[in-house]
């Protein structure tokens, strides 16, 4: 797989976007602007609390940075179009939470009348933060890796999105501009890694990597209020940190210096 410069599979973001937009305006003219989540929360009542505590963390950078720890030494050039697109993406996102302060289905609830999932939130709703982070990650693969091969990563970000509403952080209107945020962060942050190539150098890469790891270890220690996701970020964390050990840390060791750093050519 070619880890740059799938122009053709870029092209499809813009298109997905303005998919997702169309369903967010079909959405929000017949259910309005909270509607949906009864509904949402009714069909997520099948399936037990930690399923969904599980699946949402996976919208947590932490994660996301965890599961792209073993691809970023063959992947680099993915590795920065994430990083370059989930600073977009959360640029965008905090500032519309900043600027329009909505409120979450808590406030406007009654604690038996919905499920609440993990720690209680009333405020900052709009957009999604979650959704956008997996959005961006999954959107960023679909660019440079490839529809064809990984499309199947686009429902499983859906679904993840659905479980910040089964949860009871989000109403669905929320999510669903969060997608879009998330797409058009992503390809917006594809065309800036190709021209500002900064984390592509040897130094920053590793720099950057770095970072990344020390957020993986916290994992296991702060749940970001999903305590029974235990079981998926000691795993996500196990798998990220085992990949840095052995493609950064360990060559650092074995060759000092010199011997961990790759070559400009190889990022």
């Amino acid at each position: 797989m070619s880890d740059y410069g799938r122009t053709d599979d870029e092209r499809l973001l813009p298109w997905l976007a303005l998919g997702l937009a169309l369903l967010a305006g079909v959405f929000v003219l017949t259910q309005g602007w909270f509607g949906g989540f009864r509904e949402a929360q009714a069909v997520s009542s099948h399936l037990p609390g930690w399923f969904w505590q599980s699946l949402t963390v996976l919208g947590d950078e932490r994660v996301l940075l965890a599961l792209m720890l073993p691809f970023c030494r063959r992947y680099p050039r993915v590795f920065w179009s994430i990083i370059v697109a989930a600073v977009i993406g959360g640029l965008v996102s905090r500032g519309i939470k900043i600027w329009l302060e909505m409120p979450r289905p808590a406030a406007m609830f009654a604690a038996d009348q919905i499920t609440i999932l993990g720690i209680r939130l009333t405020s900052k709703s709009f957009p999604s933060g979650h959704t956008v982070s997996v959005f961006s990650f999954v959107s960023v693969w679909l660019a440079i890796g490839g529809w064809r091969r990984l499309w199947p990563l686009l429902p499983l970000a859906a679904l993840v999105g659905f479980s910040r509403v089964a949860v009871g952080a989000h109403w669905p209107f929320d999510v669903l501009i969060a997608a879009i945020i998330g797409v058009l962060g992503a390809w917006a942050g594809v065309q800036l890694a190709r021209q500002w190539r900064w984390g592509l150098r040897v130094r920053p890469h590793r720099g950057l990597v770095c970072i990344a790891a020390l957020a993986v270890a916290t994992l296991p220690f702060e749940s970001q209020g999903y305590p029974d996701s235990l079981a998926v970020r000691l795993l996500v964390c196990a798998w990220g940190l085992s990949a840095f050990a052995i493609h950064y840390l360990l060559p650092l060791l074995r060759g000092g210096w010199r011997g961990g750093v790759q070559s400009d050519s190889e990022a």
